[in-house]
C-alpha cells in the first residue's frame, strides 16, 4: 500500500479538494502525507508574496497535523514532479480545475502535466470533496484484461484490504458497425464480446482475496468511456491503468484514462506501468504490456 503521499497546495478550492482526498487516503492507509508548496524561481519573484504563500502551505499542513515542504521550480507541475522523485512518493494527489461540476473530476493544466509523466500513481480529486462526507466503501476498476488493468486491480485490492471496501470490476464493450464486414451482425458480435469480457472479469475476480467482496459488470451500448463513467457513478473511487509503453513506473495516459480524468463522477486513481504495490507489508512490482 502507499507509504508516501504528496499533494500540492496553492490556496485554491481545487487545492483544498486535493488536500481532502490526500488526507482521506492517508488515514485509510497509514501513509505519510506531505503538503508541497511550489515556489517560483527567478530574479523577479516577489519576496512578500512568497512568504505569504509559505504561511498558507504550512497552515494547510498544520490543520491535518502533517509535514510541509517547499520546492522552487519553473512550474507547479515541475515542482510536484521533483518533489515526488526526491521524497520517493508513490502517490501524488491533484485537484480539479475551477469550473468543474461538484462531484466530478476534471484535471487542469497542472494535473494533466503530472498525468503525462509522473514517476508514481496520480489521483485526481473531484470538485467539492473538501466539504466532507467522502468514504471509500466501493472501489471500481476499469478492467480489460491488459497488464495495465491488472496493475489497477492490484492497487484496488491493496486499498480494499486497508479500508474494508468492496471491489467492482468493470468492462465496457463497444461495437462499431464499421469495424466488421459482411455476414456478422452487431448483436452477434456484441454478445460474443460480452462473453469474452465477462470471462476476463470472472478470472480477475478469482484473483481477489476471499475476504474482499467483489462484483463484475460488463456494460454495453455506448462508447467505452461513457460506459465506465456510468459505472463510476456507483463507486467511491475508480482505479485505471496507464498506457502500456513509455518509461517504466511513469504515468502516461491512454485513451480511456485520459477521458476519465476529465469527466468521471468519482475520484480517479491512475496507476503507472510497473507500479509498486505494498501488500501485507511487502513491496512488489507489476509488469505492464498493452495499452489501456
Amino acid at each position: 500500500m502507499y507509504r508516501k503521499i504528496i499533494t500540492g497546495h496553492d490556496g485554491s478550492e481545487g487545492g483544498d479538494d486535493a488536500l481532502a482526498l490526500a488526507d482521506a487516503l492517508r488515514r485509510a492507509t497509514g501513509a505519510e502525507l506531505t503538503v508541497i508548496g511550489v515556489f517560483p524561481e527567478g530574479p523577479y519573484v516577489d519576496h512578500d508574496q512568497t512568504v505569504e504563500y509559505a504561511r498558507k502551505v504550512e497552515a494547510a499542513a498544520d490543520r491535518l497535523g502533517v509535514e510541509s515542504d517547499a520546492f522552487p521550480a519553473s512550474s507547479p507541475a515541475r515542482g510536484l514532479n521533483d518533489a515526488a522523485e526526491e521524497l520517493d512518493a508513490d502517490l501524488v494527489v491533484v485537484g480539479s480545475k475551477r469550473e468543474t461540476s461538484p462531484g466530478h473530476v476534471s484535471a487542469g493544466h497542472v494535473g494533466l502535466q503530472m498525468l503525462h509523466g509522473s514517476p508514481c500513481a496520480v489521483a485526481v480529486a473531484p470538485a467539492g470533496i473538501r466539504n466532507g462526507g467522502f468514504e471509500i466503501n466501493e472501489i471500481g476498476v476499469a478492467y480489460d484484461g491488459s497488464d495495465e488493468s491488472r496493475a489497477a486491480q492490484d492497487a484496488a485490492v491493496s486499498l480494499a484490504q486497508a479500508t474494508g471496501a468492496s471491489i467492482r470490476l468493470i468492462s465496457g464493450v463497444t461495437v462499431e458497425s464499421s469495424a466488421f464486414g459482411w455476414g456478422y451482425g452487431v448483436i452477434d458480435l456484441e454478445e460474443e464480446m460480452t462473453e469474452v469480457y465477462g470471462q476476463r472479469l470472472r478470472e480477475a475476480a478469482g484473483r481477489v482475496p476471499k475476504e474482499i467482496e467483489v462484483t463484475e459488470e460488463v456494460l454495453t451500448r455506448g462508447t467505452g468511456h461513457s460506459l465506465i463513467e456510468k459505472a463510476a457513478e456507483r463507486v467511491d473511487l475508480l482505479c485505471v491503468g496507464s498506457r502500456g509503453y513509455g518509461p517504466l513506473r511513469r504515468v502516461l495516459l491512454g485513451s480511456v484514462s485520459a477521458l476519465l480524468v476529465k469527466h468521471c463522477p468519482a475520484p480517479v486513481l491512475v496507476v503507472p506501468r510497473g507500479a509498486r504495490v505494498t501488500e501485507a507489508g511487502e513491496e512488489t512490482a507489476t509488469v505492464a504490456g498493452q495499452a489501456q
